[in-house]
C-alpha cells in the first residue's frame, strides 16, 4: 500500500513535544509515570494512584473523545474516566498526549496507567494490552467536498474510485481500507491536518468515525465539505463493529476489573449517556449488553 507521511512544522513539533504530561489545568514535563505495576496481576496501582491522588491516562488529541481546551483535559473518554477514577477515591486525571499509534507502546512502557483515546477495541491491539468494557460504538463515515463528487459510500467505493484517502497514523481506518482494496493512503498526524489536506486536495476524503467528522464539521461550518452516510464496515463477510474502551497493560488486572465495575454502575444507571451526550454522543452510541470485550478480540 502507497503511504505518504504528513509531516509539516506543526507536526515536527508536535512529535518532538509527544509525552508532555498536560494535567487537567496546566502543563508539566514528564517522560515517565515513575509507578509501576506492582505484585501479582498488577496489584498495587490502584492504591498508589489513590495514595498520590492521581492517575496518568494517556490520549492522541482527537476531538470529541480526548483533547486539550485552554489547558484542561476533556472529552468523551476524560469525561467517563473522571468520574470513574473519583469514585474510586483518585481525584485528578494527568493527561499524557502522544501521537495515536503510540499511545500502546507508551502504555507499556510506563509513560502513563492507562489509555483515554476513544481506541476501537481491536484482535491486533488485544494482543498488546488488555481492553476494559466496550465504553461506546461508532459507525464510520468520509469528509469527502459538498456534494460527495466521486459518491463514495464505504472503502470498498474508496477503492473503486481511486481517490487518496486521508487516515490518522495507526488508526482502524486505516487498516479497514487495506483490507478493503485502499491502496492509496496519506498519513495525517491530527484532525486538523486532514482537514488541511482535504482543503489542498493532497486528499480526496477522509476517514474517520462519524461522531469525530460530525464534531470537525461543528467547529468549519463554512469549509465546503460534507459527511458521508455513516456505515459499518463489510470484511469477509462479518460487520467490523466499532467499539471504543480504555487500555491496560496486561499486568493491570485490578485497575481494570475496578474501572469495569464503575462503568456497569454507570450504563445501568443511564448516566454514561449524560456524561457523553455534550461530546456529541447519542443513545446509540452506548454499547449494546450483549457486545462483549471478548466478541471484540476475537474479530
Amino acid at each position: 500500500m502507497a503511504v505518504e507521511r504528513v509531516v509539516t512544522r506543526r507536526n515536527l513539533f508536535r512529535y518532538a513535544a509527544a509525552g508532555a504530561v498536560v494535567a487537567s489545568g496546566a502543563l508539566a514535563g514528564c517522560s515517565r509515570t515513575g509507578t509501576a505495576d506492582s505484585g501479582a496481576g498488577g496489584q498495587g496501582l490502584l492504591k498508589q494512584a489513590k495514595e498520590r491522588g492521581y492517575l496518568t491516562v494517556g490520549f492522541a488529541g482527537e476531538a470529541p473523545y480526548a483533547y486539550k481546551e485552554g489547558g484542561d483535559l476533556t472529552g468523551q473518554d476524560p469525561a467517563v474516566h473522571r468520574e470513574i477514577w473519583t469514585s474510586l477515591g483518585i481525584k485528578e486525571l494527568r493527561g499524557v498526549q502522544v501521537e495515536f499509534g503510540q499511545l500502546i507502546p507508551g502504555l507499556n512502557a510506563k509513560r502513563f496507567d492507562v489509555v483515554a483515546a476513544g481506541m476501537f477495541i481491536l484482535p491486533e491491539r488485544c494482543a498488546q494490552a488488555k481492553f476494559s468494557a466496550p465504553v461506546y460504538v461508532a459507525p464510520q463515515a468520509f469528509l469527502v467536498p459538498a456534494g460527495n463528487p466521486k459518491q463514495i459510500t464505504d472503502f470498498p467505493s474508496v477503492a473503486k474510485s481511486g481517490i487518496t484517502l486521508g487516515v490518522l497514523p495507526g488508526s482502524v481506518e486505516a487498516s479497514l481500507g487495506k483490507k478493503q482494496g485502499v491502496t492509496k493512503t496519506v498519513e495525517v498526524a491530527s484532525q486538523r491536518d486532514g482537514l488541511s489536506a482535504l482543503k489542498a486536495n493532497r486528499i480526496q476524503a477522509f476517514a474517520l468515525t462519524s461522531i469525530s467528522l460530525r464534531n470537525m464539521l461543528k467547529d468549519n461550518p463554512n469549509s465546503g465539505f460534507e459527511l458521508t452516510e455513516p456505515f459499518t464496515p463489510v470484511v469477509d463477510g462479518k460487520e467490523q463493529i466499532g467499539a471504543g474502551g480504555a487500555v491496560f497493560r496486561n499486568e493491570s488486572d485490578e485497575l481494570r476489573m475496578a474501572f469495569d465495575r464503575e462503568l456497569a454502575k454507570l450504563r445501568e444507571s443511564g448516566k454514561l449517556l449524560e456524561l457523553i451526550q455534550p461530546f456529541g454522543f447519542g443513545p446509540e452510541t452506548v454499547p449494546p449488553a450483549d457486545l462483549t470485550t471478548e466478541k471484540l478480540c476475537q474479530g
